[in-house]
């Protein structure tokens, strides 16, 4: 995805139907970063370190979050939809 921000530590990958950013070096959407540090209730310096990340990709990952929530949000969204065609209760 074509950004006006450019972010050193996120990526964009090719993928069928996700469109949000991805974590350089890792295989994880921003998505699932954010997840993971918001239901273990952590800060961006405690998910870097759980990661062994920088923690500016973490701030790179909620800012983000923040100017393009609507991708995330139409990404989970066809990702429930695939789960539930799949007979997966979500």
């Amino acid at each position: 995805m074509a950004t006006e921000t450019t972010y050193k530590h996120l990526e964009a990958r090719p993928h069928p139907w996700r469109k949000q950013l991805w974590i350089k070096g890792r295989n994880m959407t921003v998505w699932q970063l954010l997840c993971y540090m918001w239901a273990a209730r952590m800060t961006p310096e405690e998910v870097a370190k759980d990661f062994d990340l920088p923690v500016e990709a973490v701030y790179e990952a909620l800012d983000y979050y923040e100017r393009f929530r609507e991708v995330i949000e139409a990404d989970a969204e066809e990702e429930k939809r695939r789960l539930k065609e799949h007979g997966i209760k979500v």
